[in-house]
C-alpha cells in the first residue's frame, strides 16, 4: 500500500483502486456467465492461488471478450483452494475446470517416464515450480497449449493468438518479452548446447505462453532438471526452465510494444502483464481500462 501512494499516480487511479479491490465482485457481477463450446484442441493452463481468484476472473474475462476464443481453461490450485471457492470460479464459466493441488499430486508422483531426480524439485522446492512443472506435464492433451498468469489483462484483440490457435502462424511458440534479462544458472554445456544465450532466453518472461505442445518432450523437460544449478527452492527455478525449452523450438516473441510488461497501457496495448512490485496497477487503472471497452 505504501508503494501506491508513493508513485503519485492521479486521484482517480487511488479511487479505482479501492473500489476493484473492495467491490470487485459486484462489478464482476455485471457479466453473465461465460457460455460456449470448449475447443479441445486449445488448452489455457494458470497455477492460481484463492486469494488471486478476482484478478484471475478478470484476467481471463478480458482475454476471452477480446480474442472471442473458447479454450478449455484448468486452473491449477497452488493448495490454497477449497470446494466453495472452486464452486464459485467453476460456476462463472462452462469450460473451466480446477485441478486441486492433492489431485495434482497424485499425477506427478504416477507421472510416467519422470525421473525421481526431476521429480524432487517439485516436492522440495518454492510453490511457484508448480508453475513449470505442472503446466508441462498436465498440458499434454492438446495440440494448442497457452500458459497464463493470473495478473494479466487484455484491451484489444489479441490477432497474434488468435491466428497462432487458427495454424496460421510459422512459429511453434510465442513468448513474453522482458527487458530485463537475468542469469539461467544452468551448465555451461548446457547453456552452449542450446544456444540459449544466442536465443535471448534471459529475456524470456513465462507469463504469456503459446505452444504447439507437441514440440516439446519429457525428454527436453528432464533435461533441463539434469542441468539446473539453481537451488531448489529457487523462485526463478521455473522461470528458466521454461526459457530454456522454450528457447529449444522455434519460436518467437510477443511484440514487446503490444504485449507489455513494463510500461503502461497506449492506444496500441493489446495486453498487459501487471507484475511485482507495481501489481497494484491491476486495480488502480488496468481494471479501468478494460471495462471501457467491454460490452457486459
Amino acid at each position: 500500500m505504501k508503494r501506491l501512494f508513493s508513485q503519485h499516480y492521479p486521484p482517480r487511479d487511488y479511487f479505482n483502486y479501492f473500489r476493484y479491490r473492495i467491490l470487485g465482485d459486484f462489478y464482476l457481477s455485471q457479466f453473465s456467465k461465460q457460455i460456449c463450446i470448449p475447443d479441445p484442441d486449445f488448452e489455457v493452463h494458470v497455477l492460481c492461488q484463492k486469494k488471486d481468484a478476482n484478478m484471475l476472473e478478470w484476467a481471463l474475462k478480458s482475454f476471452l471478450y477480446f480474442s472471442q476464443l473458447c479454450p478449455t481453461i484448468i486452473i491449477h490450485d497452488d493448495g490454497s483452494f477449497d470446494a466453495e471457492s472452486v464452486a464459485i470460479l467453476e460456476g462463472k464459466f462452462t469450460n473451466l475446470k480446477v485441478l486441486f493441488k492433492s489431485e495434482a499430486d497424485r499425477l506427478v508422483k504416477n507421472y510416467p517416464g519422470l525421473t525421481n531426480e526431476a521429480r524432487a524439485y517439485r516436492d522440495n522446492g518454492h510453490i511457484m515450480i508448480m508453475e513449470f512443472f505442472d503446466l508441462f506435464l498436465m498440458s499434454n492433451k492438446a495440440k494448442k497449449v497457452m500458459i497464463f498468469d493470473s495478473d494479466i489483462l487484455f484491451f484489444k484483440k489479441p490477432t497474434e493468438i488468435i491466428d497462432f490457435i487458427n495454424g496460421k502462424s510459422s512459429f511453434d511458440a510465442l513468448i513474453s518479452r522482458q527487458f530485463g534479462t537475468y542469469d539461467l544458472v544452468v551448465d555451461k554445456k548446457y547453456e552452449v548446447k542450446h544456444k540459449l544465450i544466442e536465443k535471448e532466453v534471459g529475456f524470456m518472461n513465462p507469463g504469456l505462453i503459446l505452444l504447439n505442445r507437441d514440440k516439446l518432450t519429457l525428454n527436453m523437460f528432464v533435461e533441463y532438471f539434469q542441468n539446473t544449478k539453481r537451488n531448489v527452492k529457487d523462485y526463478f527455478l521455473g522461470m528458466s526452465g521454461w526459457g530454456s525449452l522454450v528457447s529449444q523450438i522455434n519460436f518467437d516473441f510477443f511484440p514487446a510494444d503490444a504485449y507489455t510488461i513494463k510500461y503502461r497501457p497506449n492506444e496500441y496495448t493489446i495486453m498487459k502483464h501487471f507484475t511485482s512490485p507495481r501489481r497494484y496497477d491491476f486495480y488502480a487503472y488496468g481494471i479501468d481500462l478494460v471495462r471501457k471497452n467491454l460490452k457486459v
